[in-house]
Protein backbone atom coordinates (compact mmCIF):
# COMPACT_ATOMS: atom_id res chain seq x y z
CA UNK A 1 0.00 0.00 0.00
CA UNK A 2 1.38 3.39 -1.49
CA UNK A 3 2.40 5.79 1.45
CA UNK A 4 0.57 9.06 1.25
CA UNK A 5 3.21 12.06 0.34
CA UNK A 6 1.91 14.25 2.82
CA UNK A 7 2.39 11.22 4.96
CA UNK A 8 5.62 10.67 4.47
CA UNK A 9 6.20 14.41 4.99
CA UNK A 10 4.64 14.20 8.60
CA UNK A 11 6.68 11.04 9.54
CA UNK A 12 9.73 12.44 8.37
CA UNK A 13 9.71 15.78 10.38
CA UNK A 14 11.86 15.26 13.75
CA UNK A 15 9.04 17.52 15.91
CA UNK A 16 7.00 14.28 15.27
CA UNK A 17 7.22 12.04 18.05
CA UNK A 18 7.15 7.87 16.49
CA UNK A 19 5.68 4.69 18.95
CA UNK A 20 6.16 1.29 18.60
CA UNK A 21 3.60 -1.12 20.03
CA UNK A 22 4.92 -4.86 19.61
CA UNK A 23 2.83 -8.33 21.04
CA UNK A 24 4.90 -9.63 24.07
CA UNK A 25 4.61 -13.45 24.38
CA UNK A 26 1.75 -13.15 27.01
CA UNK A 27 -0.28 -11.58 24.49
CA UNK A 28 0.11 -7.88 26.24
CA UNK A 29 1.24 -5.37 24.62
CA UNK A 30 4.49 -3.84 24.55
CA UNK A 31 4.85 -0.31 24.17
CA UNK A 32 7.55 2.56 23.69
CA UNK A 33 9.21 5.03 22.01
CA UNK A 34 10.91 4.42 18.71
CA UNK A 35 12.67 7.73 17.21
CA UNK A 36 14.86 6.04 14.93
CA UNK A 37 11.22 5.17 13.29
CA UNK A 38 11.69 6.82 9.28
CA UNK A 39 10.42 6.57 5.94
CA UNK A 40 11.61 3.60 4.00
CA UNK A 41 10.07 3.56 1.00
CA UNK A 42 6.73 4.60 -0.43
CA UNK A 43 5.44 0.90 1.10
CA UNK A 44 7.28 0.86 4.49
CA UNK A 45 8.83 2.45 7.35
CA UNK A 46 11.65 0.63 9.36
CA UNK A 47 13.62 1.53 12.41
CA UNK A 48 16.48 0.43 14.20
CA UNK A 49 17.13 -2.09 17.19
CA UNK A 50 20.07 -0.73 18.93
CA UNK A 51 18.98 -2.77 22.50
CA UNK A 52 17.70 -6.39 20.67
CA UNK A 53 15.16 -7.46 23.52
CA UNK A 54 11.79 -6.94 23.82
CA UNK A 55 11.02 -5.51 20.53
CA UNK A 56 13.15 -7.38 18.86
CA UNK A 57 12.36 -10.77 20.65
CA UNK A 58 8.57 -9.94 19.86
CA UNK A 59 8.80 -9.27 16.40
CA UNK A 60 10.58 -12.17 15.72
CA UNK A 61 8.14 -14.17 17.29
CA UNK A 62 4.87 -12.34 16.15
CA UNK A 63 5.32 -9.73 12.90
CA UNK A 64 2.54 -7.85 13.55
CA UNK A 65 3.42 -4.42 14.58
CA UNK A 66 1.92 -0.57 14.60
CA UNK A 67 3.91 2.50 14.69
CA UNK A 68 2.00 5.97 15.95
CA UNK A 69 3.32 9.09 14.76
CA UNK A 70 2.45 11.94 16.52
CA UNK A 71 2.40 15.78 16.69
CA UNK A 72 1.56 16.64 20.44
CA UNK A 73 1.04 20.21 19.90
CA UNK A 74 -1.03 20.03 16.70
CA UNK A 75 -2.80 17.04 17.86
CA UNK A 76 -2.17 15.12 15.12
CA UNK A 77 -1.72 12.11 14.52
CA UNK A 78 -1.79 8.87 12.17
CA UNK A 79 -1.40 4.88 12.99
CA UNK A 80 0.60 2.76 10.42
CA UNK A 81 -0.81 -0.82 11.08
CA UNK A 82 1.41 -4.09 9.16
CA UNK A 83 3.67 -7.02 9.17
CA UNK A 84 7.16 -6.45 10.36
CA UNK A 85 10.44 -8.04 8.54
CA UNK A 86 13.76 -8.20 10.58
CA UNK A 87 16.97 -7.40 8.84
CA UNK A 88 20.07 -8.21 10.72
CA UNK A 89 22.37 -7.64 7.16
CA UNK A 90 21.42 -7.43 4.10
CA UNK A 91 20.52 -4.27 1.62
CA UNK A 92 17.93 -2.83 3.80
CA UNK A 93 19.71 -3.48 6.94
CA UNK A 94 22.94 -1.83 4.95
CA UNK A 95 20.15 1.24 3.90
CA UNK A 96 19.19 2.46 7.01
CA UNK A 97 22.29 2.02 9.03
CA UNK A 98 23.72 4.13 6.58
CA UNK A 99 21.40 7.18 7.76
CA UNK A 100 22.24 6.36 11.92
CA UNK A 101 25.31 7.53 13.89
CA UNK A 102 25.94 3.84 14.92
CA UNK A 103 25.25 0.07 14.06
CA UNK A 104 22.15 -1.00 15.18
CA UNK A 105 21.67 -4.87 15.80
CA UNK A 106 18.54 -5.14 13.46
CA UNK A 107 16.78 -2.90 11.60
CA UNK A 108 12.99 -3.51 11.24
CA UNK A 109 10.75 -2.64 8.36
CA UNK A 110 7.11 -2.35 8.84
CA UNK A 111 5.45 -3.37 5.72
CA UNK A 112 1.98 -0.78 6.08
CA UNK A 113 -1.39 -2.82 5.58
CA UNK A 114 -3.90 0.34 7.01
CA UNK A 115 -3.25 3.87 8.01
CA UNK A 116 -6.08 5.33 10.80
CA UNK A 117 -6.46 8.70 11.82
CA UNK A 118 -5.70 9.52 15.30
CA UNK A 119 -6.52 13.42 15.30
CA UNK A 120 -9.33 14.00 17.36
CA UNK A 121 -12.21 15.06 15.24
CA UNK A 122 -11.37 11.76 12.74
CA UNK A 123 -9.61 9.05 15.61
CA UNK A 124 -10.20 5.50 14.66
CA UNK A 125 -11.29 6.33 11.24
CA UNK A 126 -9.09 4.42 8.34
CA UNK A 127 -7.68 6.91 5.99
CA UNK A 128 -6.22 3.87 3.93
CA UNK A 129 -6.55 0.23 3.55
CA UNK A 130 -4.64 -1.75 1.20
Amino acid sequence: MKIPQTLVDFVSRRDVAKVLATVNADGSANIGPKASTQVYDDESLAFAEFVGKHNLENVQRDQRITIAAIDWEKREGYRFVGQAEVHQSGPIFEKLRERLPRPPKAVVRLLVDRIDILSPAQAGETLQAG
